[in-house]
């Protein structure tokens, strides 16, 4: 980094830049060059040449820097202007941190351009301050809190200042102070750019007209601060910094955040800032937008809905003590310790207590995991499990309780550990309580996908349903479009109504599609993210104010999907692949994790995984590549398995609703109620032609004179009984006959043809 950039703070101009010639000046230019990653890095640059019915644009970037716009060599030469123009620029009234009115847009160069009889040049330079300069801006707000109205640019100065009021203050004995100011607070917090504007009048007899429309625009953006059209004096000075496209060294402190530049370049706003763009190390905090779960009192309904929701005091659970001393018992029995081991922890969970115990040098893990059958024998307990511990040198051994503890969902979702959580995260939701008693928590835009398994019983279908109301309160309904697939009819119908569900799939032939067309909405997602300059969907939304929505897939149960057609095993794993940045992410459960439903090649791209309790030890491998799932106790009691965790599994306790069946469809009701209004996006996927089993079959038959069931099953790739059926149905269309032992093709040539020709 140079000296003059240290001085500076921002380059002052571009060693080499690219003009382009472009048609308009609006939101979404600006929104596009205050998002670029080189906006740091070089002088950003709007000009603009009218008169009359005629007006030339141009924007000036930094040659490292390329937008889709027309290339040209255009510079400037005003030397023979000099004599007869008039030349202003823009000057902030008072310090940085005091904000303009950015509720009012002022659309600056069309409204130049608008200015009869007037030829004038208009520029305005644009550069991120990515320095200290929030630091300055804190001390000058807090100066101003304490009753200074006009606080120095310069920190030291500032300070003196500040010990001056404080003397005057105590001769007085008066003091005065403000309470904080939302607006500043805001302006503090974004994004701030280093700013010029400058303008050419070329005929100085209109400079009057030009300086009393100017100033009247420029006064709707009065609000703590104002924008002053300043006459230049040494205007060969002002030009040649005009024609050089650079910064002037003595205007590096004035600043204007991101949602005051939109108010001065342009007609409207179409994309909402969120502030707290970056971390500070003041005690201001962001005001960050609230989604629904965010601010309770916002909605009497949604109030009630949470009112309905059991809710339970968080109490010390009471320990046995006497656990540790049947676990020391049951080692020395099986030979594992001749003295007791040392308990370093003992917590009562929901459902398992957990006590930690010390292990010297020469006893080894594994020489006690290798008798885990012979202690639970000896404890008379088949549900102990071990595990490494925590600490060095210890294990946990955790113990069922014969009373289970009830874990409910509000508990969690009015936790400060979930609001926290949910603040940093796009896609929350909540998993349950840990043995250790905190709270789990995970982030599908992070997790990509999540598969789930489980038994009837086991916890697995509260789970899944939990995760969707988790998305439903804690993301913005705008941003959230989910499609639902319940084989079972039943199991997704309490989400029927809510404005955020698109659609509930129960036939799973058009699952099949549902899968086609999310593959092919991830395609044209790339593509769009190719052509606006963006990696995934984060970095769409944050530079276009039409967010694309997040797109969540629930299947409620694989093994049926992968039984109609097994293609959508390559839809899972396309989408598994490459899905996750286009926004789209699949949750999936099944209560039959076996080999042939959940596969290698899905396993492999759904590397988060959650089971509960299953039958067997080989179900648990195929789910976690490890046995243990087989040995969970069923009613949430579950296993999770999460990339980047602090642990290869990680045993909870899934919360539940509520336990009462009435209640929970009561408190369904009252969430479509908070949500009957709410604005949502249409979310329409690209219509996919998916051939039909029965004319998959025709076209088969058509091509190969093939009736042999067996053979047909092989050719269409299901279950052999659905291809029987279908050739039933042939038969009942008259396509087939049956005849002796098989079947023969009874339609005629003509038919036979059609069906060859479509294929073709």
């Amino acid at each position: 980094m140079s000296l003059t950039r240290i001085i500076n703070k921002t380059p002052l101009a571009n060693d080499k830049e690219s003009v382009y010639e472009i048609e308009e000046i609006n939101d979404g230019l600006i929104g596009k060059i205050l998002g670029s990653r080189f906006i740091p890095e070089g002088v950003y640059c709007i000009e603009q040449l009218s008169m009359q019915d005629y007006k030339e644009q141009y924007l000036i970037t930094p040659s490292f820097d390329k937008f889709e716009a027309v290339r040209t060599g255009k510079d400037w030469n005003f030397k023979d202007d000099i004599k007869h123009s008039a030349c202003f620029e823009l000057i902030l009234d008072k310090p940085m941190f005091q904000p303009l009115d950015t509720k009012q847009f002022i659309d600056l160069f069309n409204e130049i351009a608008n200015i009869a009889d007037a030829t004038v040049f208009a520029q305005v330079l644009l550069c991120k301050r990515q320095d200290n300069w929030r630091e300055l801006a804190i001390n000058q707000y807090e100066g101003y809190l304490s009753g200074n109205d006009s606080p120095f640019d310069n920190q030291l100065a500032n300070k003196v200042q500040d010990k001056f009021l404080k003397v005057l203050t105590k001769i007085s004995n008066y003091a005065v102070t403000r309470d904080p100011v939302e607006e500043m607070e805001r302006k503090i917090l974004q994004n701030n750019y280093r700013f010029e504007g400058r303008f050419v009048v070329f005929d100085e007899k209109e400079a009057d007209i030009f300086c009393e429309k100017m100033q009247k625009m420029l006064n709707k953006l009065q609000l703590f601060n104002d924008l002053i059209l300043k006459k230049v004096t040494n205007k060969k000075s002002f030009i040649r910094q005009v024609e050089e496209r650079s910064f002037q060294s003595e205007l590096v402190n004035q600043l204007l955040s991101e949602e005051e530049v939109h108010s001065l370049l342009c007609k409207e706003r179409t994309k909402v800032v969120v502030a707290a763009a970056e971390k500070t190390s003041s005690e201001i905090k962001p005001i960050k937008h609230q989604s629904i779960t965010k601010n309770l009192e916002d909605s009497i309904f949604l109030q009630r809905a949470i009112q309905l929701m059991p809710f339970k005091q968080k109490q010390s659970r009471e320990i046995d003590q006497s656990k540790a001393e049947q676990i020391n018992n049951a080692l020395k029995r099986v030979g594992i310790v001749k003295k007791s081991l040392k308990v370093t922890e003992m917590y009562q969970g929901a459902s398992l207590l957990k006590v930690q115990l010390s292990i010297p040098p020469e006893i080894t893990y594994t020489s006690i995991s290798k008798k885990l059958v012979d202690i639970q024998a000896s404890m008379g307990n088949e549900g102990v499990t071990i595990e490494i511990g925590d600490k060095p040198d210890t294990i946990n051994v955790f113990i069922p309780m014969e009373e289970r503890d009830v874990v409910y969902f509000r508990n969690i979702l009015e936790s400060e550990e979930f609001a926290d959580f949910k603040q940093k995260n796009l896609l929350p939701f909540i998993i349950g309580e840990s043995a250790n008693g905190g709270y789990i928590f995970g982030c599908l835009s992070k997790l990509r996908h999540i598969l789930v398994a489980g038994t009837t019983g086991s916890g697995k279908s509260v789970f899944v349903n939990l995760i969707i109301i988790s998305l439903l309160l804690c993301v913005p309904p705008e941003q959230l479009a989910l499609y639902l697939v319940d084989p079972k009819v039943v199991e997704f119908s309490q989400f029927n109504g809510f404005p955020q569900v698109k659609e509930i799939i129960t036939d799973m032939r058009k699952a099949d599609k549902l899968l086609a067309s999310l593959c092919t909405e991830m395609d044209n997602r790339y593509e769009i993210f190719a052509n606006a300059g963006c990696r995934d969907i984060i970095g769409y939304n944050e530079l276009n104010a039409a967010k694309m929505p997040f797109i969540i897939c629930v299947i409620d149960e694989l093994a049926d999907l992968m039984m109609v057609n097994k293609a959508v095993e390559d839809h899972i794993v396309r989408l598994g692949q490459k899905a996750r940045g286009a926004g789209i992410h699949l949750v999936i459960a099944t209560q039959r994790p076996s080999v042939d439903v959940v596969t290698g090649l899905i396993k492999a791209n759904l590397p988060n995984r959650f089971a509960f309790s299953v039958t067997s030890q080989i179900d648990s491998r195929t789910i976690l590549d490890k046995g243990g799932a087989e040995k969970l106790l069923g009613q949430g009691d579950g296993l999770a398995k999460v990339e980047g965790g602090k642990k290869e599994f990680e045993r909870f306790q899934s919360p539940i609703l509520t336990l009462d069946v009435k209640q929970e469809q009561t408190i369904y009701e009252w969430l479509k109620e908070q949500f009957e209004d709410a604005v949502v996006r249409e979310s329409v996927l690209p219509e996919i032609k998916v051939e039909e089993p029965i004319d998959k079959l025709k076209r088969i038959i058509a091509e190969t004179n093939e009736t042999r069931i067996s053979e047909l099953q092989k050719l269409m790739g299901i279950r052999i009984n659905i291809v029987s059926d279908l050739v039933k149905e042939l038969v009942s269309e008259g396509w087939l006959e049956k005849q002796g032992k098989g079947y023969v093709v009874i339609v005629d040539d003509e038919e036979l043809s059609k069906w060859r020709t479509e294929v073709q």
